[in-house]
């Protein structure tokens, strides 16, 4: 009984050792077009967000002139 307690102890320190540094070398390992995706992303989300700034604003624009 006691044997396999220290094996099931032992065996989830490695996967978690495992686990560990296979999450962290994941960051570690992005390339350049993770860089220009994220990048790109933000573009998109700008460009967005002004289109929808612009509308609103029209919209309100619009409403107090009737």
């Amino acid at each position: 009984m006691t044997l396999w307690v220290v094996l099931g102890i032992a065996g989830a320190v490695v996967a978690g050792s495992v686990g560990w540094v296979a999450w962290r070398d994941r960051e570690r390992a992005s390339s350049a077009e993770d860089g220009r995706a994220v990048a790109a992303a933000l573009d998109d989300q700008q460009r967005y967000e002004a289109g929808r700034h612009v509308s609103q604003s029209t919209v309100v624009q619009w409403g107090q002139h009737q």
